[in-house]
């Protein structure tokens, strides 16, 4: 498997991240390097969820 597929999948799952399931990620991190990483994903994660409310009008 290639970076880019490994990154394209990576991308696929994160954004089916419930978000409980990224807090017990960011509070399980090992090291405050991936907490950031988890927290960075969450963010990514909740932005791309409120853009679709609001390109759906459901806000």
């Amino acid at each position: 498997m290639s970076t880019n597929e490994a990154l394209k999948m990576l991308y696929k799952e994160c954004m089916k991240l419930d978000p409980d399931e990224t807090i017990q990620l960011i509070l399980g991190a090992e090291t405050e390097e991936e907490q950031e990483f988890y927290s960075t994903i969450s963010d990514l994660v909740l932005q791309q969820r409120q853009r679709k409310v609001i390109e759906e009008n459901r806000f």
